[in-house]
């Protein structure tokens, strides 16, 4: 049988998001493989402190230099994968939180559908992601017309059509003068609260994170018995990742987890109220990056 990976160059791609390819790089990222220590049914589930480390680099790198003037991550994308978070029209929760929010924020989206009393925000790069321009929590508020953020992009003037879509969105979810939400700078593995949520969202973000084992063991413990969670991310087979990181070290993507791990979380503690999976099959620079996406909202048993 023809393996597609033994035809692939290697590829290194560092945390300042350098590329370097071909026979000069193979022995290097092998050795990185070598350090992930894959498992063979679980895929990489779990790396090494220093390797998560690198990973938050290659994040700040991205949305504070190389996507300084971006203002969406995906989040329409994924909302249209979501089937516009119909599963929670008109759903009213007491405390909901966003872990991984990034500097844009799913929720912002998601509260078209449904109403959240008290709003919070995780991520261990939220300090940095203040001082993005389009940053959309900025001194603490959420949404509101007099959001003013766009005006400190140069030209913006010179694209009104997404200066009035920003703020039509941030009119509806915050008002005139915004919302008031809390800010947690945090990795989700050791976050300490005494809050309980009804609410937790984590969208696209296991890949960039260092435990998945303690990730799941958090989400369990500060969702609520009936509280909903909404879910996407990347399913692998752990003997694709097995041979996909033999020829590749990506600084910005620490985790490659097997289906099976996210497939026993959600199917053992939570009943689906939306379950969509999506084929993906990429290839860069001649290395065949497959997957599936999953996109799922549940309720947590009782």
């Amino acid at each position: 049988m023809d393996d597609p990976y033994s035809r692939a160059k290697p590829l290194y791609i560092d945390e300042t998001i350098a590329i370097r390819e071909g026979d000069e790089v193979a022995a290097l990222v092998r050795a990185r493989a070598d350090e992930t220590h894959i498992d063979p049914k679980y895929g990489v589930a779990q790396v090494e402190k220093s390797r998560w480390e690198e990973a938050q680099r290659y994040e700040r790198t991205t949305w504070m230099q190389n996507a300084w003037l971006l203002n969406s991550d995906r989040n329409e994308y994924h909302r249209e994968r979501f089937a516009n978070y119909a599963a929670i029209q008109n759903m009213h929760f007491q405390r909901g939180i966003e872990l991984g929010c990034g500097p844009f924020t799913n929720v912002r989206l998601i509260l078209e559908q449904c109403h959240i009393e008290h709003l919070h925000l995780l991520d261990p790069l939220l300090p940095e992601y203040l001082a993005h321009p389009f940053c959309r929590y900025r001194d603490g508020k959420f949404g509101g017309l007099l959001h003013e953020n766009i005006q400190r992009i140069p030209g913006y003037i010179r694209r009104p059509w997404l200066t009035w879509k920003i703020k039509a969105n941030d009119l509806r979810i915050g008002g005139v003068f915004g919302r008031p939400v809390n800010l947690h700078h945090s990795m989700i593995e050791t976050f300490v609260t005494d809050e309980k949520f009804d609410l937790v969202v984590m969208i696209n973000v296991l890949e960039h994170c260092q435990d998945v084992f303690a990730i799941f063991e958090k989400i369990d413990e500060i969702l609520v018995s009936g509280g909903t969670l909404i879910f996407h991310d990347k399913l692998y087979r752990a003997n694709e990742v097995q041979m996909l990181l033999q020829k590749l070290h990506d600084a910005g993507h620490p985790l490659r987890v097997d289906r099976l791990v996210i497939d026993r979380f959600l199917g053992e503690r939570f009943t689906s109220s939306m379950h969509a999976e999506y084929r993906v099959e990429n290839e860069f620079r001649g290395l065949p990056i497959n997957y599936q996406e999953l996109y799922y909202i549940g309720c947590k048993k009782k």
